[in-house]
């Protein structure tokens, strides 16, 4: 199992889903009982199936991501592939026009079976949370990020 093909296959495919909202192309990436871990000071959530998955992250991004004009997705150069799991950190840039851009900092882990996801991980430190409300404080635009 190729675990970094197949979680870049997915990537491409929720970016698609981030631009069209179409939920159903990403069933194929995850098991029925796939988890996904927000692991957060303050909006910590695990999210059962891909069902509540895809509602919770669809509350995100709607919530924060979609309130932005821009995105701009930036891999870090710790990436870890080993049989069945991978994790790398990122950071994404967002802008709105006459605001400060806010990048926000995280790593996601994932494991696979099958060539599926069974676990989803995204972790956000309170270092980063901090930031975020700082930049909410400093601009007064308001965001979600919040799954649940």
């Amino acid at each position: 199992m190729d675990v970094l093909k197949e979680f870049l296959n997915y990537a491409a495919a929720f970016e698609m889903t981030y631009k069209d909202d179409n939920w159903d192309r990403l069933h194929q990436f995850f098991h029925d009982d796939a988890a996904y871990e927000i692991d957060s000071p303050n909006i910590p959530c695990s999210l059962i199936g891909p069902s509540a998955i895809f509602a919770g992250m669809k509350k995100s991004l709607d919530g924060f991501d979609r309130r932005f004009d821009t995105r701009e997705i930036g891999l870090e150069d710790d990436l870890k592939v080993d049989e069945n799991s991978m994790s790398v950190s990122w950071a994404v840039t967002y802008t709105k026009s006459d605001l400060p851009p806010f990048i926000l900092k995280g790593k996601s882990i994932a494991t696979l079976s099958d060539n599926k996801i069974k676990k989803l991980i995204d972790v956000f430190t309170a270092e980063s949370e901090k930031e975020l409300s700082d930049w909410v404080s400093e601009t007064g635009y308001n965001v979600d990020p919040s799954y649940i």
